[in-house]
């Protein structure tokens, strides 16, 4: 190498020779880039008490905003109560975490049972048929008329009493049944009007991890008899993340001390409070819809169709139906709007001041902090590459997938040698969905197929043929057969309307709530 073409003499001009010649002004640059992964996060972020934790985040501004979205964002497509004929646009949140919709085939088909993870009704617990037994026998009715003048009766039942069968209702007194493995006793009371006694509505036992994944969420216990909420899971992604922040701002914090750098110091601990206010202005927690009466209604089975032809069949009661399915995510704030607001003008002035403060930082300090930030960001893109059963806790529910073996294979050829029934169409998977309903009902409500003549035959045909057992019934050449007497070809085609476009949906987002 010719003389003058080395680091360190006086000829060299690839890069800078000397450290104090590296300029690191960037790094207020890179404490504000990354603003749409933490965008993407952003709700499940607040939705833990750990959003409370002072530290270093990309791009803070991104919690910065001027309004707090009222619900979860959905997905479209079209959902229609079997029975009770209730039709949706959209997909609730974390209906879809149980059913993404995004990686469905064209023409598939799926039947999906889903049911509560315990024998409740929603949220109340119920006795069971057993124990209502007990409560007339000859011992009981004793111990209840020695204890009325108390206004309320404790009887004991045996310990190895335990419910092998779903809980059934009440008939005569109309009360949730109470499933007797979840409490060695239960408590009566003398109704006021009649003088009967009616059992006292018993409080489900959470486990452990359950309790510190409420009390993550919200400040209290969640009352889950009014209104379910979903916890974000304890040891998520973005759990972790975030205590690992936290630690990582410590360590900027103690390096900045040792380094004597004075500008550090503060510009690191007031973007770390300024995660801290922000969290705590947008801290919520999402809470589900449930029923308030016991009344009989129809069962929840819900249909879901995506604009792809897809189909997916949901078993399921009402009460879950009611939570995920036609139900909304209502987002529950700690703050008020007036508090929000103020909170974010605070966080928006101390985030100008650290960013000022973090350009006059000695070298060592934008080194640590620069590369703290490219971490990360690197991280929070990761998370978006994670399911999002990664984050939300629904052991509330269990599920399980019970598509007939003649219809798993919906969205594949089954017979090359049937050029109608062995290929995939959107026909042959819209009979797939009759047959295991056994009602057309559902197709007419929820547009799937054209309202003319031809097609209600054809359905008339497909429900008989569900209703009688005919599985092998040849859809798709009926279906033919029957459009051949119509002259009108553009009417048999299903609307193409049926479920809205992503940009009439963003529009109405936005005039309901003028933010995303």
């Amino acid at each position: 190498m010719s003389q003058g073409t080395s680091p360190g003499q006086p000829g060299w001009k690839w890069f800078p020779d000397v450290q104090q010649n590296w300029k690191l002004d960037v790094v207020t640059l890179l404490a504000v880039i990354g603003e749409s992964s933490i965008s993407e996060h952003s709700q499940t972020i607040t939705a833990s008490l750990l959003c409370l934790l002072p530290r270093i985040i990309p791009a803070p501004q991104a919690l910065l905003k001027p309004s707090r979205p009222n619900r979860m964002p959905e997905t479209l497509a079209k959902m229609t109560g079997v029975y009770s004929g209730t039709t949706l646009d959209s997909v609730g949140f974390f209906a879809t975490i149980i059913t993404p919709l995004e990686g469905l085939n064209p023409f598939s088909f799926t039947v999906l049972e889903i049911k509560h993870t315990q024998h409740t009704f929603g949220d109340i617990e119920v006795p069971s048929p057993q124990s209502r037994s007990r409560h007339n026998s000859l011992f009981s009715r004793s111990v209840s008329w020695a204890r009325s003048l108390s206004g309320k009766t404790v009887i004991e039942e045996p310990k190895n009493n335990r419910l092998r069968r779903a809980p059934s209702p009440d008939e005569e007194s109309g009360f949730p049944l109470h499933s007797a493995n979840h409490a060695k006793s239960k408590t009566l009371r003398q109704d006021q009007d009649n003088g009967e006694f009616v059992p006292k509505q018993l409080r489900r036992r959470a486990t452990a991890k359950q309790m510190m994944q409420d009390v993550l969420a919200t400040s209290t216990l969640a009352n889950t008899q009014k209104a379910p909420a979903v916890p974000a899971k304890l040891f998520s992604p973005i759990h972790i993340l975030s205590v690992f922040s936290t630690f990582l701002s410590i360590a900027l914090i103690v390096c900045a001390i040792i380094w004597e750098d004075g500008a550090a110091i503060i510009a690191i601990t007031l973007i770390s409070l300024t995660a801290s206010i922000t969290g705590y202005a947008s801290s919520w927690r999402p809470i589900l819809m449930n029923r308030k009466h016991t009344n009989e209604v129809p069962d929840g089975d819900v249909m879901i169709r995506t604009r792809e032809g897809a189909f997916i069949l949901i078993k399921c009661t009402e009460e879950v139906a009611r939570e995920l399915y036609s139900g909304t995510e209502e987002c529950q704030y700690k703050v008020g709007g007036r508090t929000y607001r103020a909170l974010m003008a605070i966080g928006t002035i101390i985030l100008m001041i650290s960013v000022v403060l973090f350009g006059n930082c000695t070298w060592n300090s934008q080194v640590f902090i620069g590369g703290s930030y490219i971490v990360l960001n690197g991280l929070y893109w990761g998370l978006g590459m994670l399911p999002r059963s990664y984050f939300w806790d629904l052991s509330r529910y269990e599920w399980r997938d019970v598509t007939p073996d003649d219809a798993k294979q919906a969205d594949k050829t089954t017979d090359k040698d049937n050029q109608r029934e062995g290929y995939p169409s959107f026909t042959r998977t819209l009979w797939f969905a009759i047959r295991e309903t056994k009602r057309t009902s559902w197709v007419n409500r929820s547009g799937a197929a054209p309202g003319t003549e031809q097609w209600k035959r054809w359905l008339a045909e497909a429900e008989d043929a569900a209703k009688t057992g005919n599985r092998s019934w040849p859809s798709v050449e009926r279906k033919d057969i029957i459009m051949k007497e119509n002259v009108d070809r553009a009417a048999q085609h299903a609307p193409a309307t049926e479920v809205q476009s992503a940009a009439v949906n963003q529009i109405n987002n936005w005039n309901q709530d003028s933010s995303f």
